[in-house]
């Protein structure tokens, strides 16, 4: 009787099938995540093109962040934990043989056997597998925009304090040359020891908030330094000038629409949902299990291979505190999603109201206060010229100007600050638009 062997001519077909998933080149999902984070984030991702001789840009800052930062490289591993996993998920359980040897009056027997039930559960173990890769992905590119926020907003706090410094030098010359001509006309008769004392208390306060501005610097440069992962590398920094942007002028509901449905970490809750779902419906048949056997027992004629099978008689155990569990995951991921859903919602409209308030006071400070004092200033000198004011008010008109400066680089920088939040919050970088709104729609 001829031998069947109907494992042997299966295991060619389970083998490929075994070969057919593969995760997907890890180098690559970390460039896809890079490749969605510069899309959303508008900048080339380019880092030949950065020279820092001539100044850094945000522009600059942000892509070195990208390349660099060890705390989103570091977060990149976890792409391939998602693709051992889905390695993992696509595997075919190993055939397994039995023999015994003879003995004195006892023959010798081989079995073949084979857990059938991985071919039909392998395709919901993929899906699973394959919807955490994808919320990998996902989460990733949300924490690369999290980190260009992050970035932006530190750019833009290292450039406020070294406008601040440069502000405060110039405060502290004009203030100098008050408490100078003051202790001149003092000597002279022409002033009080009471205006000498209180120009001698402004230079003193000019001093002390010139030496704050220089120590305050380093401190956010430093925080700059460990984003864009030059914390080690000591190259000189000098902030480029930064123009403000303008409003774009787009309705923060759209906005809103636009971030719920396409903002990664709402696509990552979303995968999760579907990761969860796979899960379920393999928790509902996972109870089963059939094994196909080849068994051979040697007897006085030889010996004859015959198939067989074993399988799962599901009279107590339908896995049923599995699916149980499956099901609780399932509805905490949805629930999550609409949590996710709703936060997104609140940081829009958050961040757009917080963009419109720093949109209206920049406006306000150049359009009306900026130019004012300015005005102030050319009377001022006019008047001087003509002999009917003195260098002293001349020189506090200038310090008052100085101080309006301070002030709009200020709200210059609370303006970037405000768009890095918006563009984070709606989930791409956001056209610059040509002016400020002191009205939403």
């Amino acid at each position: 009787m001829p031998t069947r062997r109907p494992i042997a001519y299966l295991a060619p077909a389970l083998l490929l099938l075994a070969g057919c998933v593969d995760a997907r080149s890890l180098q690559e999902d970390r460039a896809s995540v890079i490749d969605a984070v510069r899309d959303r984030a508008g900048r080339p991702y380019i880092p030949e093109t950065i020279n820092l001789s001539d100044g850094l840009s945000e522009g600059e800052a942000v892509q070195l962040a990208l390349l660099n930062n060890a705390a989103f490289q570091e977060l990149l591993t976890d792409l391939g934990l998602a693709n051992a996993d889905l390695v993992q998920a696509g595997l075919l359980t190993n055939p397994e043989v039995l023999y015994t040897w003879p003995a004195s009056g006892k023959p010798y027997r081989y079995l073949f056997d084979l857990p059938v039930e991985a071919i039909w559960l392998r395709p919901h173990r993929v899906d699973a597998a394959s919807a955490e890769v994808e919320r990998a992905r996902e989460r990733l590119t949300q924490a690369g925009l999290d980190l260009v926020r992050d970035t932006r907003v530190a750019y833009a706090d290292w450039a406020l304090a070294a406008e601040r410094l440069r502000v405060a030098e110039e405060s502290l010359r004009v203030r100098s040359r008050i408490a100078a001509l003051t202790e001149e006309r003092f000597k002279a008769g022409d002033a009080t020891p009471l205006e000498l004392s209180t120009a001698r208390i402004d230079h003193l306060r000019a001093k002390q908030e010139a030496t704050r501005a220089a120590n305050d610097r380093p401190v956010f440069e430093e925080r700059l330094r460990n984003l864009i992962g030059l914390g080690a590398v000591r190259p000189d920094l000098e902030p480029e000038a930064t123009d403000p942007p303008g409003d774009p002028g787009l309705d923060p509901t759209a906005l809103a629409s636009e971030a719920v449905a396409a903002r990664p970490d709402v696509r990552a809750a979303e995968r999760a949902v579907e990761a969860a779902d796979a899960r379920l419906r393999l928790a509902r048949v996972s109870w089963f299990r059939l094994l196909a056997i080849e068994d051979a027992t040697a007897g006085h004629s030889g010996h004859v291979a015959s198939p067989g099978f074993r399988v799962t008689l599901p009279i107590f155990n339908w896995n049923d505190g599995a699916i149980a569990r499956a099901e609780g995951e399932r509805e905490r991921a949805a629930r999550n999603l609409q949590t996710v859903r709703d936060r997104v919602i609140q940081e829009v409209r958050q961040a757009d109201a917080l963009y419109a308030q720093a949109a209206a006071d920049y406006r306000q400070w150049t359009a009306e206060i900026r130019p004012a004092v300015e005005e102030a200033i050319r009377r001022a000198e006019a008047t001087y010229k003509e002999g009917g004011a003195a260098l002293v008010l001349v020189l506090e008109t200038s310090r008052q100007l100085i101080e309006a400066r301070a002030r709009e680089a200020q709200l210059r920088a609370e303006l970037l600050r405000a768009a890095a939040e918006l563009d984070r919050a709606v989930g791409r970088r956001l056209p610059p638009g040509s002016g400020f709104a002191t009205e939403r729609p």
